[in-house]
Parts: C-alpha cells; structure tokens; sequence
C-alpha cells in the first residue's frame, strides 16, 4: 500500500505551489519544440528536396555532438552554481556568457573546417550563418534564460525559449510560403532574429537583476562544469541514438527506418516527463543545510509518480501498436513489434533521469557523468555485439538491457551517496567529545 501512497503524495505535489505551473510551461515548450522539428523536416524537405535536405541534415549532424558546450552544458553549470553553490548571480551569469562566446566561436571555426570536408551541397555564407546560429546566437539567448530560471523559476526562462522556437517557426513558414525558402535563406534570417533576440534578452534580463549583462571574466570552475554536464550531455544522446546507428552500420535499411519510427512514437511519451524534468530542475539543486535524506526523498517523488505514468503508457502503447500502420501507412507493419519491444523504455527512463537529478542534488555531477558515459559505453558495446547477430530484435534488447543497468546503477549510486550525505550531517550535529575522560 506504501507504493500508491507515495504515487498519490506525489501528484498532490504537483498541483500543489507553482510547480504544476511551470511543468505546464515546459510542456508547451517541448509541444511547439516538436511542432517546429516537424516543419523544419517538411517544409526544408520539399524546398530542398532529397539531396539539399540531406546536406542540412549533415551540417546538423556536425553542430549536435558539439552544441552542448555551448549552451546547454553551460546553462546548466550557471544553475548548479547559482542555486546549488549559492554563488551570485551577476557575476556567475557574466562569467557563464563569456564562457559560451568562448567556446561557441571556435566551434564555429571547428565546424566549418569539418563542413568544408564533408557537406558539398551547401554554400559557404549557408555553413557559417547555421553555426553562427547555433554556437553563437542561441546561446546567448539561452544564457538569459538560463539566468531568469536561476534567480526566478522556471516559466520566466520558457517565455524567452519559446520566443526563439515560434521565431523560427515563423522564419520557416513566411520563407516557404513566398518560396525562398533555402539552407542559406533560413540560416542568414535565423542569424539574424537569434542575434537581436539575444541582445534584448541579456538587455532586459539584466536590468530586472540590476546588472549590465556584458561578459564577464571566465572561472576555471565553470568551465568544469560546463565538461562535466556536456559530456553526461553527449554520452546521454549516443545511448539514445547507438541502436540505430549500430542498425545502419550493419546495413540494415529497412530495420533502421522501421526501427527508428518506432523508437519516434514510444519518444512521444517522454514528453511530459521532458516537461516535469524542466520545471523540477532547480527544485532538485536546492540544498537545505542539515536536512538528512532530502535528495533521495525527492528522486522519489518524482520518480514513483513518472514511472507510474511511464508503466500506463508503455502499457497503452502496447496495445496501440497495431494501430500504427493506419496512421503511417501500410509500410510500417513491420514497426508494429518494434513498439512492443521498446515500450517499457519511457518508464525506465523516467526513473532514471530523477535518479541522476538527486545525484545532482547531492553535488556529484562528476559521478553523474561518470554513470552516463559508462551507461552508453556498455550499450554501444552490447549493439555491437547483438546487432550483427539478431538484428533490430538485438537493437531492441540492447536498450532494454542497458536502461534497466542504468536505473540499477543510478539509483544503487544516489542512495549510498544519501547515506554519505547523511552520516556526515549526523557527525557534524553530535561531535564526539576531544576533552579527557573523567
């Protein structure tokens, strides 16, 4: 009985204070995220055709592993050092600025240098207005939100996010519509837009904190950070994404297009928790001093009521799935299994991420990262090894066996480390006499 307890706790967590607001926010967030990745891949497809899109799609296949450095590792390590460490926020959020300048124009350089090798379909000015874009502009943007979400909460920070995603929803359609829409047409307008939206933000943000919001001089200590959460970054979208690319090496094209349509639908049910994940961030960085067990408690909390709503969903989807060829097309009968074997992962996922965030909440980012890039490590070894051998039906069983590995290892990590936590909050609260005895 402890179990639905706890699920019921939970949700009246939710609704209760301002967190069932802003998890509210981060699902329209990731709703008009997912409404403006459609269009890119609709809209760029017909104007471009089969060979433009596929240059584009390459040129993004260059910025994705190296994006993080520049703003989400960095969004998060100005987070962690404002709400977890207690540092201020004028000049952490400076400094956080300077760092994503830093890193973002020599991956420009990087990019272009590795675009010029191996995307020949796209022009030079469509290169460098995309990565200007990415590792230069957005970030900016996503530096001021990341500043409101440390000082405020979360919904201030979704309102600045979600000007950039309707911008570029907005840039896409008006270019398609009077049919100049191009890689470089739509790279040079999002450079554009990105650049004054950054510059009003930082402007803006700066004068409700009540500091002018210039760069600032960079701290080794962020820039550790910033590692830290791009590598657990990176290493997270390899597990997400190695099934399928262990699929392609093996040349198995049909799976891989089969296989990688089911994985997209079982996605869709992370995008509520995608949302929960957002608003609880900085809930999950707090630190009340002398408070024993208080990660732990949160992880679950958060964990028993999204893996309850991972289980009803991997249950729905279990049972839709025969449906889905009505929705795609004849074609993708062959998905209909697919679906069945991964349902079970947005559950596990769900368990996981807040197993990981409590670990986070306990200050151990390094150990955080240090789960997640031996997590994917072993999945990649484990497609290796039974992809060859039993194809998609490998991919499948691969990622089951990995994430249920991760959510054992993770939550085996947070709670020895709550223990840690707790035994030194016990020792610093009843010392052990120095003086003589009597």
């Amino acid at each position: 009985m402890a179990m639905p307890s706890l699920i019921r706790a939970q949700i009246d967590r939710l609704r209760g204070g301002g967190l069932a607001a802003e998890s509210a926010w981060g699902l329209l967030l990731e709703l008009v995220t997912l409404v403006g990745t459609i269009l890119s891949f609709t809209l760029l497809g017909r104007s471009l055709g089969a060979a433009g899109y596929g240059g584009y799609a390459s040129l993004y296949a260059i910025v994705g592993p190296l994006v993080t450095l520049a703003a989400s590792g960095v969004v998060l390590a100005l987070l962690q050092h404002v709400v977890r460490d207690g540092e201020p926020l004028a000049a952490t959020a400076r400094s956080c600025l300077s760092l994503s300048l830093a890193v973002g124009f020599p991956l420009t350089l990087l990019g272009s240098g590795v675009a010029a090798l191996v995307v020949e379909s796209l022009t030079a000015v469509a290169v460098l207005s995309i990565l200007l874009t990415e590792f230069v502009a957005a970030p900016i943007v996503q530096v001021a939100a990341g500043t409101v979400q440390a000082e405020a909460g979360f919904i201030g920070a979704a309102k600045i996010r979600l000007l950039l995603v309707i911008g570029r929803i907005i840039l896409l359609v008006a270019l398609f519509t009077t049919s100049q829409l191009t890689v470089a047409s739509f790279g040079v307008s999002m450079l554009v837009f990105s650049t004054v939206l950054g510059v009003a933000s930082l402007g803006n943000v700066g004068r409700r904190y009540g500091f002018r919001f210039l760069p600032g001089r960079v701290r080794l200590r962020y820039l550790k950070t910033n590692a830290l959460y791009s590598s657990a970054i990176s290493a997270s979208a390899l597990n997400t994404d190695g099934d399928k690319l262990v699929l392609a090496a093996n040349r198995l094209v049909v799976d891989t297009g089969l296989y990688a349509a089911a994985y997209r639908i079982v996605s869709f049910g992370l995008v509520p928790i995608g949302s929960v994940v957002n608003a609880s961030h900085r809930e999950f960085l707090v630190n009340e001093e002398g408070l024993r067990r208080q990660h732990l408690r949160r992880a679950l909390r958060f964990g028993v009521a999204s893996g309850a709503y991972g289980l009803a969903f991997g249950i729905f989807i279990f049972l839709a799935a025969p449906l889905l060829p009505t929705l795609l097309g004849d074609e993708f009968e062959g998905s209909v299994p697919m679906v069945r074997w991964l349902a079970p992962t947005v559950m596990l996922r769900a368990v996981n991420i807040f197993g990981l965030n409590g670990l986070m909440g306990l200050n151990r980012v390094g150990l955080r990262t240090s789960l997640i890039v031996a997590n994917a490590a072993l999945a990649m070894a484990i497609y290796i090894v039974l992809v060859p051998r039993y194809g998609w039906e490998g991919a499948a069983i691969g990622t089951l066996i990995s994430e249920t590995i991760a959510v054992t290892s993770t939550w085996t990590a947070l709670v020895l480390c709550q223990r840690q936590a707790d035994r030194a909050i016990d020792d610093a609260a009843d010392p052990r006499p120095t003086g003589g005895g009597s």
